[in-house]
Order: C-alpha cells, then sequence, then structure tokens
C-alpha cells in the first residue's frame, strides 16, 4: 500500500493520484457526521428530504388517497403535506362541497343568490324562469332567452289566438318631474314632430293614454338616434291657481338606457343629489347675541375667520339615483327596482286578466274600478281605445290562482256597457294610481305578507280547503296600472288586431305572486325570442339600425357568424370570394348609402327614413308606378316587409337586388311553365387569393416544425451535459400564430367595403340596393317573410326598369333576394312601413 497508483476518474476527467493510506481518525470525524445528519432525517423530515410527508410514514399507516385528502394522515403532518403539495401545483384540499341540507338554508340561499347578482341583475321572477328556460347576460341582466320545451308553435299560437306572457321588467323607468313648458322645451331637442305626435301632445298629457317617441341626440335629427321609449304622464290634479308639477315615467330600454340618461342630463341641466351644499341651522339665540362692538373689543380685533354657513353631505348609496336642476324646479330620479312590468299579448289576455284580477270592494262606488271590470269582460283588447291607461286596485292576487293550471274561460257575467260606451264614456279618476306616489309604494312593499306567512294563516283558518278565510279580507289591496297595446291597424299590412295585449305595471315585491297568478290562468310565458317573432311577425323590427341597440346587436351577430366561420376546416367553409359577396355577417349600411348617394363628397352616415308624410308618398308613388318625390334622402334608409314570392328561404343579411328586363322576360316564362327555378344563377368567380392562402398555410407550418426542430436539438445539447432530465422549452409562438390568423383572415374573407367605391352597390351581377335585417318563415303569412331597408334612389330605379304590365294590370312591384352562402337569386315582394316610429307591438 506504499506504492502511489494512477487511477482513472470519470467525473473529472483525467488520471488522478489516489492516496496509499487514510488517517482513521479524520474518517471517522466526517463518518459520525453524517450518521448524524441521517439520524436527523430519519426522526424529522424536512425540506432537503427527497421523499413526500407521507412516504416518510410506515407501510402499515400509508393510504392510496393520502396525496388527495390530508386527513388521513396523522394530524402532525398535515400541514407539512398541505405545504408540499401546494409547491408541486397540487391542490390537495378539495374542500367538499357543502350538503344540499346546508345550502338550502335560508340564511345561506340567500347569501348565494346575493352573490351570483354582483355581475348581473336578476328580475323577481329569476328563479322561476332559471327552472324552465335557458337564461343570458344581456345588458347587464340575466334574461330568459326561450322555453327548455319546444314551444316556439306554441307561443305564436298564444299570441294569435291565446295569451302569452312576458317579462319585460328589465325596462327602466325614469321619472321626469317639473313645469310642462320646461319639458316639453326639452324633449323638442331630443325628437322630431316628423315622427308623430310629441311627448307633450295633448292626448299624453292627460295621462289616459300612454305614448311612444323616438329620441335622438340633442339637435341631431334624423341622425344620432338613440331608441324608442314609451311614456306615461301622471293625470294632472284638479286644482286653481298656480301651475302644478308635472311628471312623467320614460321607459327606456337597457341598451340605450345610459345614453339617453346622459342626454337627458345635458339637455335640462340636470346634476347629482349624491353630493350637495346644504345651509346649517342657525343655532343663536337672538337674547345671548353679542353686540358687534363687544366682539371687536373681546380680543383687540375683529375675527379673521367666517362662521360656517353650508355643509357638504355625500350619500354612500343611492337606491335611486337622483338629479335637479340648480333652482330645483326640475327633478330627475331613476326607478331602480321599483315596478315589474308584464306583457301579455293575444286577445284571450282579457280573460285572464278578468280571472286573476278581481277589485278591492270599497264603501264608496267607484267607477274607475267598475270601467275596468267592463274593459276586461270585452272579447279583445282591440275593442277598447287604444293605449289606454287604467288604474286598478284589486286584492291580493293569491286569493284568486287556482288550484291548478287552467285556461279562463269566458265570463258569464255580461258587461254593463259595450265597447261604444267604453270608448266614449271613460272616468276622469281612470288613470289614477298610488304607485305614483312615492310614499305609498314604501308603504306598499313594507306590508306585503310573505307567502310562507300566509300559508301558515291558512292551514291555521282554513276549516274547509280552499274555503275563503277571514284574514284574507283584512290583506292590503295591490294597486296596478293597465295598459292596452292595440296591436296592428293597418289590414294591408298586416292581420288586422295582432299584437293586441295588455302591459301590468305592478310594484315590487309582488311581482312573482302577479307572475304566479297570470301562468296559472293559461298564460303561456314566452322569453325574448318571443319579442323578436311578435315584431317580425307584425312586420317590423324591436331595434331599429340605425339605434344605439340596432348597432350592439349587429356587432354581437357579426362577432358570432364571423367566429362560426373560422372555427369551420377550410373545407367546410362558404368561399364567399367565388360567391360575390362584399359582407357576408352584417349589413354595410353606410357604403351602401355611400354607393347610392349621388354627390360622393363629405361623410358617410345613414339614417332609417321616420318622416310619415314622405313614407306615405313614397308610398303612393310606389302603388301608382310614378317616380319618386324629389329630393330624395340620400343617406336614408326605408325599412320595408319582404315575402317570398315561390320556394325558397331568406336568411339574415340577405342581399336585396334589382332585377333587370331579362329577368322579368324568364319570369313569364317560369309562370306559364309553372317552374319554381330560380331566375338567374349568380356565376361562380375566381377566388385569386386561393394559392396564396396554400402557399402561407405550408409556410406557416414549415416554419412552425423548424421552430420545433430547433427547440428539440437545443434540449439534446443541454440533455449532454446535464445530470438531471430536461425537458423542451415552450413554444411562445402565439403571437406568430396569430398574425397567421389575421392573414389567412384576410385572404378569406372579401375585400373591405370601405376601400373601394361600388364595391357594395356592384359586388355582383345584380345591382344590390338593400339587405335583409331579419327573416323567417312567418305562421301568419304562411310563408317566408323578412324586415329589411332599401335604399330610396334604389327604389327610383327599380320603378323606372319596371316594363309595361300585360293583360291592362301593372306589373307586379318585386324584387330579387340572395342569400349571402347562395348562388340563386328569387322574386319577392314588398311593401313599405308606413309605422316605423310607432309600431303595432
Amino acid at each position: 500500500m506504499s506504492s502511489q497508483k494512477l487511477e482513472y476518474d470519470s467525473s473529472l476527467g483525467g488520471r488522478v493520484t489516489l492516496p496509499s493510506h487514510v488517517t482513521t481518525y479524520h474518517y471517522a470525524a466526517g463518518a459520525l457526521q453524517e450518521i448524524r445528519s441521517l439520524i436527523a432525517d430519519a426522526e424529522q423530515t424536512t425540506q432537503r428530504s427527497s421523499k413526500l410527508i407521507f412516504q416518510t410514514l410506515p407501510k402499515h399507516m400509508r393510504r392510496r388517497a393520502m396525496s388527495h385528502h390530508p386527513k388521513r394522515l396523522p394530524r402532525k403532518y398535515r400541514q407539512a403535506h398541505k405545504s408540499q403539495m401546494g409547491k408541486g401545483g397540487n391542490q390537495p384540499v378539495n374542500s367538499k362541497r357543502p350538503s344540499r341540507k346546508y345550502r338550502r338554508r335560508p340564511k345561506n340561499l340567500l347569501r348565494e343568490y346575493i352573490r351570483r347578482q354582483r355581475r348581473h341583475v336578476w328580475l323577481e321572477t329569476h328563479i322561476w324562469h332559471a327552472k324552465r328556460f335557458h337564461m343570458v347576460d344581456r345588458w347587464g341582466h340575466r334574461l330568459p332567452l326561450a322555453s327548455c320545451d319546444k314551444t316556439y308553435r306554441a307561443c305564436y299560437r298564444a299570441s294569435a289566438q291565446h295569451c302569452l306572457l312576458q317579462d319585460i321588467s328589465f325596462y327602466a323607468c325614469v321619472e321626469l318631474r317639473g313645469s310642462l313648458d320646461a319639458l316639453r322645451q326639452g324633449f323638442a331637442r331630443l325628437s322630431s314632430p316628423e315622427c308623430g305626435l310629441g311627448i307633450a301632445a295633448k292626448t299624453y298629457v292627460s295621462g289616459r293614454r300612454e305614448g311612444s317617441v323616438e329620441l335622438f341626440a340633442d339637435g341631431q335629427y334624423p341622425h344620432g338616434a338613440l331608441q324608442r321609449a314609451s311614456f306615461l304622464w301622471r293625470p294632472p290634479k284638479e286644482e286653481d291657481g298656480e301651475e302644478q308639477e308635472s311628471t312623467l315615467w320614460l321607459w327606456l330600454h337597457p341598451s340605450a338606457a345610459q345614453a339617453t340618461i346622459e342626454q337627458l342630463l345635458q339637455v335640462f341641466q340636470l346634476k347629482s343629489k349624491k353630493q350637495q351644499k346644504l345651509p346649517l341651522k342657525e343655532q343663536a339665540d337672538e337674547e345671548m347675541e353679542v353686540p358687534s362692538e363687544e366682539k371687536e373689543n373681546l380680543n383687540g380685533k375683529k375675527p379673521s375667520e367666517k362662521p360656517l354657513r353650508f355643509w357638504t353631505q355625500t350619500k354612500a348609496f343611492e337606491p335611486q339615483p337622483s338629479y335637479s336642476n340648480g333652482d330645483e324646479t326640475l327633478h330627475l330620479v331613476l326607478l331602480q327596482h321599483a315596478f315589474n312590468r308584464f306583457r301579455l299579448t293575444g286577445p284571450r289576455a282579457q280573460r285572464v286578466l278578468a280571472a286573476s284580477l278581481r277589485p278591492k270592494q270599497t264603501e264608496l262606488h267607484d267607477e274607475a274600478a267598475d270601467y275596468c271590470q267592463a274593459a276586461l269582460l270585452q272579447s279583445s283588447p282591440s275593442e277598447l281605445l287604444s293605449n289606454l291607461v287604467m288604474g286598478y286596485q284589486v286584492v291580493d292576487p293569491r286569493l284568486q290562482r287556482p288550484k291548478k293550471r287552467t285556461k279562463a274561460e269566458e265570463s258569464l257575467a255580461q258587461a254593463s256597457c259595450t265597447a261604444g260606451d267604453l270608448l266614449m264614456r271613460q272616468p276622469r279618476s281612470l288613470p289614477e294610481s298610488p304607485l305614483w306616489d312615492k310614499e305609498a309604494r314604501q308603504t306598499l312593499s313594507k306590508g306585503i305578507m310573505s307567502t310562507h306567512a300566509y300559508e301558515q294563516l291558512r292551514q291555521q283558518h282554513a276549516v274547509v280547503p280552499g274555503a275563503p278565510c277571514a284574514f284574507e279580507q283584512q290583506m292590503q289591496a295591490v294597486p296596478l296600472i293597465l295598459i292596452q297595446r292595440p296591436g296592428s291597424q293597418d289590414s294591408s299590412y298586416k292581420r288586422l288586431a295582432y299584437g293586441c295585449g295588455w302591459d301590468v305595471i305592478v310594484p315590487a315585491g309582488y311581482g312573482m305572486i302577479v307572475w304566479l297568478t297570470l301562468t296559472m290562468w293559461g298564460a303561456r310565458p314566452g322569453g325574448l325570442r318571443e319579442l323578436d317573432t311578435v315584431a317580425r311577425e307584425a312586420g317590423a323590427e324591436m331595434h331599429l339600425p340605425d339605434t344605439v341597440a340596432g348597432g350592439q346587436e349587429s356587432a354581437a351577430s357579426a362577432d358570432e357568424l364571423r367566429g362560426r366561420y373560422f372555427r369551420l376546416p377550410p373545407n367546410k367553409r362558404t368561399n364567399y370570394r367565388k360567391l360575390a359577396v362584399a359582407s357576408p355577417f352584417s349589413a354595410p349600411w353606410r357604403h351602401l348609402v355611400r354607393d347610392w348617394r349621388s354627390s360622393a363628397s363629405g361623410p358617410t352616415a345613414f339614417y332609417v327614413l321616420r318622416h310619415r308624410q314622405l313614407l306615405e308618398a313614397i308610398a303612393e308613388c310606389l302603388r301608382r308606378r310614378q317616380p319618386l318625390p324629389e329630393p330624395l334622402p340620400g343617406e336614408a334608409i326605408i325599412q320595408i316587409q319582404l315575402r317570398l314570392v315561390a320556394r325558397g328561404h331568406v336568411m339574415d343579411n340577405a342581399l336585396i337586388c334589382l332585377p333587370t328586363a331579362a329577368d322579368h322576360k324568364k319570369r313569364w316564362r317560369q309562370l306559364k311553365r309553372e317552374e319554381a327555378a330560380p331566375v338567374y344563377v349568380e356565376p361562380a368567380l375566381p377566388d385569386l387569393n386561393e394559392r396564396e392562402r396554400k402557399e402561407l398555410r405550408q409556410s406557416h407550418k414549415l416554419k412552425l416544425k423548424r421552430l420545433r426542430a430547433k427547440r428539440v436539438r437545443e434540449k439534446r445539447r443541454l440533455q449532454e451535459t446535464a445530470t438531471k432530465r430536461v425537458h423542451i422549452r415552450a413554444a411562445n409562438t402565439a403571437q406568430l400564430v396569430r398574425s397567421q390568423f389575421e392573414a389567412m383572415c384576410r385572404l378569406w374573407l372579401p375585400t373591405d367595403p370601405s376601400e373601394m367605391r361600388d364595391s357594395v352597390r356592384r359586388q355582383c351581377s345584380r345591382e344590390v340596393f338593400g339587405y335583409v335585417r331579419s327573416a323567417g318563415f312567418s305562421l301568419t303569412e304562411a310563408s317566408v317573410c323578412a324586415v329589411g331597408y332599401v335604399t330610396p334612389a334604389g327604389l327610383q330605379q327599380l320603378i323606372a326598369e319596371l316594363p309595361p304590365g300585360k293583360g291592362g294590370k301593372p306589373t307586379p312591384l318585386m324584387c330579387l333576394v340572395r342569400d349571402p352562402d347562395s348562388r340563386d337569386y328569387r322574386w319577392a315582394s314588398f311593401q313599405l312601413n308606413l309605422n316605423v316610429a310607432s309600431p303595432a307591438f
């Protein structure tokens, strides 16, 4: 052992010299330290240990589920085990879901409901709808879209023959108080008399009828449309002398409610009352008042500080935000969560209301109650005064609820008045209601008897099930406001009285009570889908394309269609370049108006024509096949109703085109042969970007492969010198993939219409002069119908190019319609909608 040997050490790389002997005490000291550390690691697991906590236990105490359930470990190891699992990215503590018994406790259930309402507002009927309807998030609310059952045709039958019930409580109610002249002057800046009666018309100011008005941005008519708002005036009191304060309720759609309120604040110069200055109360007593001379001589000088005269009041929370002007003569209050509004549509809405509502008996004779009861006994709502407003005090609707759901039958009691008498004789106090008073609303909400308390009292007092009890006579009366809706008034446009019904304004807290009573008497509930369906069946739209809500809907629909299109594989996508469609996902109204406008100068804007007299003049010219009146509004689009003449289908954003002379000739030949084929088929255009897309896709795939190969080589190079396993690094190609997707989108879709003139009007072989906004099969017309918009210049050209009629009959007024994903042109007849500003639904 005395000679030294050369040994090869692979870890150091080269030959080293090993010693010939080992010092004993040095070796023993090092081994002793290693033994001590080994014993310490065995007794107490530290972070340097390579084993997990549950792996250090004896084998008879180990469980496979310990990594997920720490409570299976001894208590002294649980905290360290949780820390280890958390550092490893695992969360072993999957907190057990509370039991259903715990979750259904009233306080826990209410706390959960409040938490879920932080993002979206719930209606009072939300729980009922959430169990039966598909719910969607719209306009800051959680609203029912459509029933989970197949009820599309059933809802139409209800609106046409029975009763359709909808909760439209998401409409915002705004209260304005001030002098009538100030309100008239303010709304004159936000509306126009060309759209119909103003908000201060005599028939509305009396409070007996509800009106609707088109609101625009201040001084921007006909541009800057906000929305169509319903309004209701408080009936004036019979007082002599000074001018009394007028009260107005505006019902605003939530999509444009904030924009409308901002315009109201700007026009009427209102400021928030959340923070305001108030004068201090004078607490100084005249007897104890110190003379001014003594104050001066008190310290030999006058006081430098002035006494406080005002103090600032700041409200931390306003349940109903309020605004007022400088001299406190005009007030605006947002009546949030103050009312529920239910809409009943159909001829049998009368029967449902008559069965659900029973007037409260009073000692004094009430003419208004008798009138309401006689009005509800009529056969249809359309027999009454249009937009009639009735204040009705009824007993608690729970007292009128049947045991099981049944249809309300026609009452055997004869009405005391005929329909003619109801039209001519109306009590002066008919539109009055306690709901106009804030104190009355607060008292009403505090005095509501809960359903639980009502059922308990029924169990205690009801000797015979279903028999009335004595305590029910002491329950407070429920004031309601009933508003009649006339429905269609033009038989030449749509079926007469379709869409008639009632709107019921219910105080807060009674929403679910009234809703259940109405549904139990046979009203079929509907959602947002039924609102659009009733509007389309009436030949109109809920939101016009130039309003705030119309623009939001168009943008949301375009994003959804675009996303759905690019989620398809390339071989399943419709090639819109070959179909010659400039804008497949939305209607380019601005570019359409630009292409048909005579002068190309100026900014491109559009608006829906609401001028009633001008619409009537255009309709008369179309009926006589004469040129339209000059000058034509170049930036306007006109609403029309389309109806397919033969077979076929129409989609949203379909093209409305001008027919040629050859199309008219072919139509006569098809009529003789009874052919239903398309009148013309658009020839397929070559796709110039197809080769570029293919090359771009191949180059992108090749680049991704090269980048991955580079990362693999880098990983292998690091693995050669590493002592641990090396993982391949992340790709970090998100920006590259995003830019590739955007480039492919540009190559797939047609050129943006804003880049070229006449890119919309002459995008295909037939000139485009309009677009379809909403389409579907109309059960009223038993054919495919649609609502679209066309340009006045296009209508002028259509009239000019009409061929002469045959057999002494004029040529029918028709146009061509083509879907964005089809090449077939089909004939469609159309007619103008004259009630754009005041629809019938």
